[in-house]
């Protein structure tokens, strides 16, 4: 919770706080954030050893206290290479935050209801990014830069305030009596996509890293800018989806566990390609805002359930196909679906917005269906229809 505050306060905020607090131009500042978050994208590669050397109870704290860091030197950043140091600092604290993440998910629920864990942990975040998002938005109505700093500030205590949280926990040790075949010896990243089944789960869950993209990167702009809608409108729909996943995440997590997890995978891409429709008829209908805000209403319930029923599978699947042991490699492969995704879909999003309308929803169908048809093949012979 105190993580997904402190991200919540300055996800969508970093743009803004700099064009407030330097003289410098937007492009620029662009630039240096893009630079600083793409470059902090390869430090999953380095930490899955790490992972398995200190575990991930040491190795979140470590990441939470980096990222605490780089808000602190936000106060002090008022030049292009002050700002990307700064950018590079809270996205690798993040990745190394989240590198950690599924083990401190075994470590809490004791290998008992992990699904269900996941999706109390996707509820948890989406509040916190919710309230975050919350008081950012007030501060930005205050002209005063006094208000700017004091969320910056208090983003960085939340995440010291974690690494002190994360400190005090003890959680029982489990797996120490556990003789797992496929983990006496410690695993590379070469070793990990040599894997044909965790190597197309790593594909399936790319895909899944782009269709989440949507709601940062897509969804405000295409209402209001392409679609005409007034922007209290977009931001309903977010709203929209941050409640859906926050009250619903748990239900279907632990109604999830009663069905086959490729099955369920697979569901949530076909969700995504209803959804995508939709979003993507709500451009037939602008002649009529009530129609095209209805259909768009529905599109986003839709991409909110698939959300629900993705996120706690897969990450239940990329658990139950690493070994039990000496995984970080594993794990850090999987984080390194959501930071290439996350460095990768700003540059091929905002191009495809530009070209037209269509172009962006016509792509996403393409490569959820592509996924969807050939990128299960080798996952079926370990997990079963």
């Amino acid at each position: 919770m105190l993580n997904a505050t402190g991200s919540g306060l300055t996800m969508a905020f970093m743009m803004v706080y700099f064009t407030r607090m330097t003289t410098i131009s937007l492009s620029v500042i662009g630039l240096a954030i893009t630079i600083g978050r793409a470059t902090s994208s390869l430090i999953p590669i380095f930490i899955g050893k790490l992972l398995d050397k200190l575990g991930p109870g040491k190795l979140s704290i470590y990441g939470d206290f980096i990222s605490g860091i780089g808000f602190i030197i936000c106060l002090f950043a008022r030049d292009p290479f002050t700002i990307m140091f700064t950018q590079f600092l809270i996205q690798a604290g993040s990745h190394i935050y989240w590198t950690s993440n599924r083990g401190l998910v075994l470590l809490a629920s004791e290998v008992k209801g992990t699904q269900t864990w996941f999706g109390l942990i996707a509820s948890i975040r989406n509040i916190g990014l919710g309230i975050g998002a919350i008081f950012t938005s007030l501060a930005l109505t205050i002209n005063d830069t006094t208000g700017l700093n004091y969320t910056i500030a208090f983003s960085a205590l939340l995440f010291f305030l974690s690494c002190i949280a994360l400190f005090v926990w003890q959680p029982k040790k489990i797996c120490d009596e556990i003789d797992d075949v496929n983990s006496k010896e410690n695993k590379g990243l070469k070793d990990v996509l040599l894997n044909n089944r965790y190597r197309e789960l790593l594909i399936v869950n790319f895909g899944l890293v782009l269709a989440a993209m949507v709601i940062p990167l897509v969804i405000i702009i295409y209402a209001t800018e392409q679609l005409g809608l007034p922007p209290l409108f977009s931001g309903g729909l977010v709203i929209l989806n941050t409640a859906i996943i926050a009250i619903l995440s748990i239900h279907m997590a632990s109604w999830a566990k009663k069905y086959n997890s490729l099955s369920t995978i697979k569901c949530s891409y076909l969700l995504n390609i209803l959804a995508f429709t939709l979003f993507w008829c709500a451009s037939i209908t602008v002649e009529n805002q009530m129609i095209t805000g209805a259909v768009l209403v529905g599109a986003m319930i839709i991409y909110s359930l698939a959300e629900t029923l993705s996120i706690p599978t897969m990450n239940m699947l990329c658990i139950n196909l690493a070994p039990v042991k000496n995984n970080g490699s594993y794990m850090a492969a999987f984080q390194m679906t959501w930071s290439l995704g996350m460095t990768l879909s700003p540059v091929l999003f905002g191009w495809l917005m530009d070209v037209n309308k269509h172009a962006i929803w016509l792509i996403l169908i393409l490569i959820i269906f592509l996924i969807l048809n050939v990128g299960f093949r080798s996952l079926k012979k370990g997990i079963g229809e």
